[in-house]
């Protein structure tokens, strides 16, 4: 090619408009139907308040003072068809715990209530028995977040834990040893063979009867010293993390989990090593060693040492206590719909309930009902208990007659996509209305 000619410019790539640019922002989309979502449930709970500033709850009929409202929907707000459907919302008590209580996430992480957000996934459990005679574990979806003030009590546990909550909230106990676990209320609870309301409990011999509360797990924190990363590194480079399905002779089925770091005798400071920091951090003293036989295709051995595996014995809440402890990257292969069963490793009883005046609480919501709070398993909100939702559809019934609420049903069951010209024009709807609302009740 000729000098003289010159190659033509190659033209620069624009970043695409997704990406923001140093020093640039980019404006994101709003999102309507939240913003349609906050000024509907205040329309709501305006809309079913009486002049004194107090409402009946929907499903529990309590009269309770407007601050303690929420906006309770019959039909999940995931059917979009009757979301801001006004027959299908109506004002509810609500309930949980203060924003300083420590929930278990998915990843296996502690987090505080008041900082988890709509859309993440926690740790959680079969809401009622299932599989014969067990909740199992699941993964939850977190569908609702809200903050409210509400009178709070303090549970002191004989084990020295403190938990802060409402007199509603709900927890899985049981009376008796030999008795199955149950849903029970904080002011239901027994000290002593009485509740937080004084009242007695019925029957002979019952004056020494205190509840117990079922606990899956310690609060496990990540230990950060440089022991716990050795025996983590261990773990990725020669340990494994796996889980197994086994039948059970009547069909229905366990899971196995095991959790060891492979090492050869050959290093044994290596080996001491590991045994000992196994041991402290599982704080188990029966740590098991096993050997591995390698062999070739013909059954020959082809090593002149001895390979050992160290087991990390124990329940499967331990072994993975463990690893939240030491937390190596291989924690991420652990299913928690395979740990099988929920099982009741620390059991305590109620020592004593106090109140402490009203306070700031945050009620979550996840789409399996449960949560594990403090170690603790824990339940939604009372609306989404069985025996709520019988009586929200009694009430509902007898609000709104059985023609709406079977016509209320027909569309909760139709697919509906709103576009933002109607999500706009709803919400300066809803909004004139609570401002005409608010003004008239003085709320």
């Amino acid at each position: 090619m000729p000098y003289y000619i010159k190659k033509p410019k190659k033209k620069k790539e624009k970043p695409l408009p997704l990406f923001d640019k140093a020093g640039i922002k980019v404006k994101k989309k709003p999102d309507l139907v939240a913003k349609l979502d906050k000024v509907f449930s205040r329309y709501i709970r305006l809309r079913d308040c009486m002049p004194n500033g107090y409402f009946r709850c929907i499903s529990c009929g309590q009269i309770k003072p407007y601050a303690q409202a929420d906006c309770g929907h019959f039909h999940s707000r995931r059917h979009m068809a009757t979301r801001f459907d006004e027959d299908n919302a109506h004002a509810e008590c609500r309930h949980c715990l203060t924003p300083d209580s420590l929930i278990l996430m998915k990843d296996f992480t502690w987090k505080q209530l008041g900082d988890i957000k709509v859309g993440e996934e926690v740790f959680a459990f079969d809401e009622e028995v299932i599989y014969k005679t067990s909740r199992r574990y699941r993964v939850g979806k977190v569908v609702y977040v809200e903050r409210d003030i509400q009178d709070v009590y303090e549970v002191e546990l004989e084990n020295g834990d403190k938990i802060k909550t409402t007199a509603n909230h709900k927890w899985l106990t049981r009376d008796k040893i030999s008795s199955a676990y149950n849903w029970c209320e904080t002011q239901n609870m027994w000290i002593n063979g009485v509740n937080l309301h004084g009242k007695h409990k019925s029957g002979p011999h019952t004056g020494h009867i205190t509840t117990t509360v079922c606990k899956p797990f310690q609060v496990v924190l990540q230990d950060t010293s440089y022991e716990s990363g050795w025996i983590a590194g261990m773990l990725d480079a020669d340990g494994h993390v796996c889980q197994q399905k086994i039948k059970n002779p009547d069909g229905t089925l366990r899971y196995g989990f095991r959790v060891g770091i492979a090492q050869c005798e050959k290093y044994m400071d290596i080996c001491d090593k590991i045994k000992v920091l196994l041991e402290k951090f599982t704080g188990n003293k029966k740590t098991c060693r096993q050997t591995m036989e390698s062999c070739d295709r013909r059954g020959i051995f082809k090593n002149q040492h001895q390979t050992w595996q160290f087991l990390i014995t124990g329940t499967n809440v331990e072994k993975l206590q463990f690893l939240m402890r030491v937390r190596p990257f291989k924690i991420q292969k652990v299913d928690i719909e395979k740990l099988g069963k929920l099982k009741s490793q620390y059991d305590t009883k109620v020592k004593s309930i106090t109140y402490l005046g009203k306070m700031e609480i945050v009620a979550m919501e996840t789409d399996t009902h449960t949560y594990i709070a403090n170690g603790y398993a824990m339940h939604n909100c009372n609306r989404f208990s069985a025996d709520h939702l019988i009586q929200y559809e009694k009430n509902l019934k007898a609000k709104i007659g059985q023609l709406r609420f079977d016509k209320l049903a027909w569309r909760a069951s139709q697919a509906k996509k709103w576009t933002d010209f109607e999500l706009i024009e709803l919400t300066k709807y809803y909004k004139a209305l609570g401002d005409k609302l608010s003004k008239e009740k003085g709320l």
